[in-house]
């Protein structure tokens, strides 16, 4: 069994999983979005997951993945980039439209840049919220209790499209040991669905 084979036979096996899990609860695996982590990884790596039917990759350095969009346009691969990382300002002007979605959007000032950015280059950025949903002082997000109030002052920037909430939850030892902060997460998508963000048709993806 060659690479290629054996990294599809992985990719079955964790999509398998998720038609699983979507069963158990009532969804449609056309409703979950598998993202490939492809950071540190050569485009050889990506190219072969492609060919294995993934789409959606995540990178954390902006410049190695203008470098990998690159490569990609050149070889007419269809493929959906994330940003996943802690995205600083000053790199804020590398983004542009080749971006599916901005995952970790954490401060307003953050917020107004990207926004600046998207209307400077013609295009609306699709960003998800990032919650620091356990509270920890180490990791980045905005606070529970602070969610609401930062949702107001972010809805209608021009250029932003908020379409989700993220979140990183803490450690544990057990898989089974974060449902109920993601449990916690879905309960605030659907408050601010209903009470922020009602008739907004964008608003309606939750990452996890």
């Amino acid at each position: 069994m060659n690479a290629d084979s054996t990294f599809a036979v992985r990719l079955a096996e964790v999509k398998q999983r998720i038609a699983t899990a979507c069963e158990r609860v009532g969804r449609s695996p056309d409703e979950v979005t598998l993202l490939a982590v492809s950071k540190t990884f050569p485009f050889s790596r990506i190219e072969e997951a492609y060919a294995a039917g993934q789409v959606h990759f995540g990178e954390n350095y902006i410049q190695d993945c203008l470098d990998k969009m690159d490569l990609a346009e050149s070889r007419s691969l269809p493929l959906q980039w994330h940003f996943i990382g802690h995205l600083q300002s000053n790199k804020v002007k590398s983004l542009g439209d080749g971006f599916y979605l901005f995952h970790g959007l954490d401060s307003e000032k953050l917020a107004r840049r990207i926004a600046k950015q998207a209307v400077a280059g013609g295009f609306k950025a699709r960003v998800l919220v990032q919650v620091n949903i356990g509270n920890e002082a180490s990791k980045a997000g905005i606070a529970p209790v602070c969610l609401f109030d930062f949702l107001k002052k972010v809805r209608y920037i021009e250029g932003l499209s908020i379409v989700g909430l993220m979140a990183i939850p803490p450690v544990v030892a057990e898989a089974a040991e974060s449902r109920p902060w993601f449990r916690e997460l879905s309960e605030l998508f659907y408050q601010a669905q209903g009470e922020i963000f009602s008739g907004c048709s964008e608003f309606q993806e939750i990452s996890m």
